[in-house]
């Protein structure tokens, strides 16, 4: 769970480190949950390089299958970037939360049965609680989610026509003028986890809409609309005309139900699922995933490699409890969750791997959260695995001022002990500094900065050679030419048009 780190005086940056490295060594003995921090940081200026949290590169290949070609391997989906953006989702949902329970709207609901009517009998309608304000969204965003769904053949149909670029072979996917409203997404996103039940749905209307059981989540598109900085799912204007088209309804749900009459039939969707249910059965992860708020975290990188890693090695080692259990971690449960997002691969994971999995296990879903796995996911644990991968903390919220008088256990200490002291020192000041951005958002200040670390010197350089061996790729109306010498000279067209210099990948 992520505690933001108690301040220190606010002196000189300068005194404030030089007082943290003379500390540093010292707290080796503390509970790591109780260390003292640095929280003294520039803040940043209009002329500096801006501060970047979650860094832009975690995403890089979050991308879709080009092609369905399950003889190259159905592990390879997802990845670590996949994660991260279904991370960021999960703080738009909550934010959508969030925003529900502000709506000033009411619920119709029968009156408690009274022998005799009094002055003082409650009326049917009666402010609802945080809980029904969430349920009266979700409700009408499943019958929202019936229009849209119903109308995905007119959807697909003009992606394919207009936004589909990689050629006729390749499988068609969502590009962001193409994405649903948020609360729509969401219960998309419900429904790909029960993969029988979705996969079925497919199958049923492939005879109207071929290519459909192989749509997957559209990765890039939902990850081009997130404003990273406020956890904002931000509808571009054609995707917003597109709904009210399809919908005859606002994009914002929470714009559509402050404007009063909020109502909705029911749903005619042709499936017997209960998808408020099914969506409301998401809220805990959403809270455990806000909790640990790995999207913001310095060893967001080392969490999700390692999450990875264990989810894949329960698979590999052919093992049914990578989804099926109720112990699973939270990292295995957010990459099952990831994984159901590509529903044709899973359903290939789960029926042609060394898994045979029965359909009854097909829809299964962990639900234990990160409280109840035996180790701490918390910004200093998760950090301190990235140097010692076999670091153990109990699993309990950390709080700060109670554990900073509290020693380490010896087991801990011995851990700890073992860290090169720089190490020691980088680990706090990462922690520090992803603290003071954090709590800097939270209260709308400038975000702080701080100069390059070694590790992101290291990472801007290598980042600088692939770029170097990679080269200048040919933009439109460009071409590249092989020079005699051997090396390749960029030239441009000089009957350039809208067409040329563009290479489509078949």
């Amino acid at each position: 769970m992520f505690v933001l780190p108690p301040p220190v005086k606010q002196n000189q940056n300068t005194c404030d480190m030089a007082r943290f490295r003379f500390f540093s060594s010292a707290q080796a003995g503390v509970d790591p949950h109780g260390w003292t921090l640095p929280s003294s940081y520039a803040a940043s200026k209009p002329d500096t390089k801006p501060t970047l949290i979650p860094n832009p590169a975690i995403f890089s290949n979050a991308d879709a299958p080009r092609k369905l070609d399950l003889s190259q391997g159905i592990l390879n989906y997802p990845d670590a970037s996949h994660a991260a953006v279904h991370l960021a989702l999960l703080e738009c949902f909550q934010k959508l939360r969030l925003g529900a329970s502000a709506l000033d709207v009411q619920v119709d609901e029968p009156p408690e049965y009274q022998e005799k009517m009094t002055p003082t009998s409650p009326k049917a309608a009666s402010r609802p609680r945080k809980s029904q304000h969430w349920a009266v969204l979700v409700k009408l965003a499943v019958a929202r989610f019936d229009a849209w769904w119903s109308n995905i053949h007119l959807v697909l149909t003009h992606a394919a026509a207009y936004a589909n670029r990689a050629g006729s072979g390749a499988q068609i996917q969502l590009t962001k003028d193409y994405l649903p409203p948020l609360d729509v997404l969401l219960v998309w996103y419900a429904f790909m986890q029960d993969t029988v039940a979705y996969m079925a749905a497919c199958r049923d209307r492939e005879g109207q809409i071929p290519g459909l059981p192989s749509l997957c989540f559209p990765w890039m598109a939902v990850r081009a609309v997130i404003d990273m900085e406020s956890m904002t799912y931000e509808l571009p204007n054609g995707a917003k005309t597109l709904f009210r088209t399809l919908s005859h309804q606002s994009a914002d749900i929470l714009e559509y139900l402050s404007s009063p009459p909020a109502y909705s039939e029911e749903a005619s969707l042709p499936f017997s699922i209960d998808f408020v249910a099914e969506v409301q059965k998401h809220d805990e992860f959403i809270d455990a995933a806000h909790n640990a708020l790995w999207i913001r975290s310095p060893a967001l990188h080392g969490s999700l490699k390692r999450a990875a890693a264990e989810y894949m090695k329960l698979w590999s080692g052919g093992s049914a409890s990578a989804d099926a259990t109720g112990n699973a971690s939270f990292g295995v449960q957010l990459f099952s969750r990831t994984s159901r997002l590509f529903p044709h691969f899973y359903e290939r994971l789960l029926h042609e791997g060394d898994v045979k999995a029965s359909k009854s296990e097909c829809g299964k879903q962990p639900q234990a959260t990160d409280q109840e796995s035996s180790e701490c996911i918390c910004w200093t644990c998760e950090l301190i695995r990235d140097e010692l991968p076999l670091f153990t903390h109990a699993s309990t919220a950390p709080n700060r001022e109670s554990a900073s008088s509290t020693p380490a256990s010896p087991l801990i200490a011995q851990q700890i002990s073992s860290l090169a002291p720089d190490t020691l020192r980088q680990i706090q000041d990462d922690l520090g500094f992803y603290g003071a951005v954090e709590k800097a958002r939270q209260r709308g200040h400038r975000l702080p900065t701080r100069p390059p670390t070694k590790a992101e010197k290291d990472a801007a350089r290598i980042a600088k050679q692939r770029q170097d061996e990679v080269g200048y790729r040919p933009g439109i109306n460009e071409y590249a030419e092989l020079q005699a010498d051997g090396s390749t000279k960029i030239r441009r067209s000089k009957h350039a048009n809208a067409w040329s210099g563009l290479n489509w990948a078949t």
